[in-house]
């Protein structure tokens, strides 16, 4: 069960009256192309940057950079009580310069990543960000528009938990997979021509 900020819970109950704007954290953890490292980065629906506390997976805190200016929105979030996978979609302006490095500079195939929300009122942020997605990049198409159209990136982002918990486990049972585990296993040792084995076992 998700237990909402008091702040944002009571914000969300007056937007029928009031009014509300929803706000994204988007955070990132890219590899470099050349050494291969975790490059992190964050961006948020806002026009400015912005540094603020997010509540980590691991239950803390941190005090993180947001770059703002990206035209960042998020799409089909669900909250459901099954194992169904439902992948998110964070969209950005592929003109932005923090995008260009993102997409262009680095690798986001199967990057780390997290989404963080809040509401705005009267131009400021009504709760701490609360963490509502953690996930890993599973496609980024760019879409390159044509004369007057618009174009954009579009990140669809898996749930990390999801994606385990649907791996399939590549390990084989065989004999070779068997020692690399343990030395000395002995378990399959015969695992490859047991099948062409033709045992009546009815017989003594």
């Amino acid at each position: 069960m998700k237990i909402q900020h008091p702040n944002l819970a009571l914000s969300r109950q007056a937007a029928r009256d009031g009014g509300i704007r929803p706000v994204w954290f988007f955070w990132i953890e890219a590899r470099d192309r050349d050494n291969g490292s975790a490059q992190p980065l964050g961006l948020w629906t806002g026009d400015e940057d912005i540094t603020v506390s997010v509540q980590t997976p691991a239950g803390g805190t941190s005090s993180r950079l947001y770059l703002g200016g990206c035209n960042l929105s998020v799409d089909g979030i669900q909250y459901v009580a099954d194992l169904t996978d439902n992948p998110i979609t964070v969209s950005m302006s592929q003109i932005a310069a923090p995008v260009q490095q993102l997409v262009r500079v680095r690798d986001v195939r199967l990057a780390y990543c997290e989404l963080h929300s809040t509401t705005l009122i009267g131009g400021a942020l009504t709760s701490p960000p609360d963490l509502d997605w953690v996930g890993i990049v599973d496609e980024a198409p760019v879409a390159t528009p044509s004369v007057g159209s618009d174009g954009g990136i579009a990140l669809s982002v898996r749930s990390e938990l999801m994606s385990m918990l649907t791996a399939i486990n590549p390990a084989k049972s065989s004999d070779a997979h068997q020692k690399r585990r343990q030395p000395g296993d002995r378990f399959s040792e015969y695992a490859s021509i047991i099948h062409s084995r033709k045992v009546q076992w009815f017989k003594g």
